[in-house]
């Protein structure tokens, strides 16, 4: 498995599309920095910290990192078909299931950078404001934590992607539907007020994150509004094992179906 991933690492200077994905990390924090004036105005660097890292955590690993590991992934399935190697790869031999979970472990790989790329990219931003960076390491690792909870929270999609085979335009259309159905879910009370368990609240990437991640930021100065909705779901705030739980869950079943589906075809 290990010299998969590194024969996958090899073939990435062939795939710009890669490059190109993990330099979109820096464009939301980029933009708050350049575009919103409430960049300037903040009391102290804690503040700051806490501000970029939480557009980093609502708006990128959302919008951004979600869609991109779907469409990566396409990427990453397709090619060895549209170019006719994968025949010559499964004589070496390799199983085509060893060969799916390579290509998933080089997206978690992905997934982490993107997030920790991100972090790195506000900290330069906050140091070269002047800023102090404040709590910036305990915000740092909790965003390498979303990465991996966005990679487990794609999976689903990711299936789809293998089991549809060669369809890259409604992969694209999976990815935005699943990523806006996820952010939409991860700002309403009604999934964010559910009990831990056997719920749409737990179990789908948007509203599980937010109900941990959230917890880390600074409320010391909230306004009235974000005070409101820390005491509507502080209650239902889930720790660390719990996510990492139900993520954990949900990459093994996935995996196994994604390596079954890849196997399966054109056998």
């Amino acid at each position: 498995m290990l010299k998969l991933l590194c024969c996958e690492f090899a073939k990435l200077r062939r795939r710009p599309l890669f490059f190109a994905a993990a330099a979109v990390s820096g464009l939301i924090p980029l933009g708050c920095a350049l575009f919103l004036p409430d960049f300037r105005q903040f009391q102290s660097g804690a503040e700051a910290v806490d501000s970029m890292m939480s557009t980093l955590f609502q708006m990128s690993a959302y919008l951004l990192l979600m869609p991109a590991l779907v469409v990566l992934a396409s990427n990453l399935f397709f090619e060895e078909q549209d170019n006719d190697t994968l025949k010559n790869i499964l004589t070496v031999p390799v199983s085509k299931s060893a060969l799916a979970l390579s290509k998933l472990l080089l997206l978690l790989l992905f997934a982490i950078a993107f997030m920790g790329a991100g972090g790195l990219i506000n900290l330069a931003l906050i140091l070269l404001s002047g800023w102090e960076p404040a709590g910036f390491g305990r915000l740092f690792f909790v965003g390498l934590g979303q990465g991996i909870m966005m990679w487990a929270g794609a999976l689903p999609c990711i299936l789809l992607v293998a089991a549809l085979n060669r369809s890259y335009i409604i992969s694209v259309i999976i990815a935005f539907f699943y990523t806006t159905v996820n952010y939409i879910f991860s700002m309403s009370d009604l999934f964010l007020t559910q009990p831990f368990g056997l719920n749409p609240g737990t179990l789908l990437p948007g509203p599980l994150t937010f109900r941990w991640y959230f917890q880390y930021l600074d409320f010391s100065n909230a306004g009235a509004e974000t005070a409101q909705l820390l005491e509507r779901i502080s209650p239902y705030f889930l720790n660390t094992p719990q996510v990492f739980l139900v993520a954990g869950g949900e990459a093994a079943v996935f995996l196994s179906l994604i390596a079954l589906v890849y196997r399966r075809q054109g056998s």
